[in-house]
């Protein structure tokens, strides 16, 4: 098994699983993060948290984030923020997280929203924006499974049979679809390459 080859698998993400686990990592969080011995209140809990695709210019997810305002001056019930966020992926920690964003309130008021989003990009950033960072590691482990199962069998492709183990792994492409995210895994094995039909593998006959 001398040859490393390369293989593109494809990968779904559903928004559901997504938000699931942001919704754990978020909700109930309070902005800023209290400090043991200040008695200083925070300006806004997060109460949920939402996920859809995106296509507006350089973005491709929108998160939705709704807030409590607990503050005198900004006291609200409930407040929606929306941030158009262009994903990433890391492949050293295989985790997904936000490259780029662009943050905006949703209320009646223009001069709420002004102040709001100064207060989220200024106090809240490291606490929503940083923390929407999603491991896929048991999602593309169980991929990976497939493939090495696959190929310890014999994975027949045109004209050709490999045998063999995943070496690495990485992610190409983040394509956003309207119930979740598709994510093209590079996989580089070394493996065993049997030719049992060269016809497959010639060129096409020029007419």
């Amino acid at each position: 098994m001398e040859n490393p080859i390369q293989l593109h698998v494809p990968v779904f993400v559903s928004y559901a699983a997504l938000e699931s686990v942001l919704q754990q990592q978020l909700v109930g969080t309070y902005i800023p993060k209290p400090e043991e011995g200040v008695a200083e209140q925070p300006y806004a809990q997060v109460l949920d948290v939402g996920l859809a695709g995106s296509s507006a210019g350089p973005y491709n997810l929108l998160l939705r984030v709704q807030l409590k305002i607990l503050r005198t001056v900004l006291r609200r019930d409930k407040v929606d923020l929306y941030a158009s966020v262009a994903l990433a992926y890391d492949n050293a920690t295989q985790q997904l997280y936000v490259q780029h964003f662009s943050m905006e309130a949703a209320t009646s008021s223009g001069f709420y929203n002004t102040a709001l989003e100064v207060l989220v990009n200024k106090v809240a950033y490291n606490q929503i924006i940083k923390k929407t960072r999603v491991d896929l590691k048991t999602i593309i482990a169980a991929e990976l499974a497939k493939v090495n199962s696959q190929l310890a069998e014999g994975m027949e492709l045109k004209g050709l049979k490999l045998k063999g183990a995943v070496a690495a792994v990485g992610v190409q492409d983040i394509l956003p679809k309207p119930d979740g995210l598709s994510l093209r895994l590079q996989v580089q094995g070394e493996l065993e390459v049997a030719v049992f039909d060269l016809a497959e593998l010639m060129p096409p006959k020029e007419a």
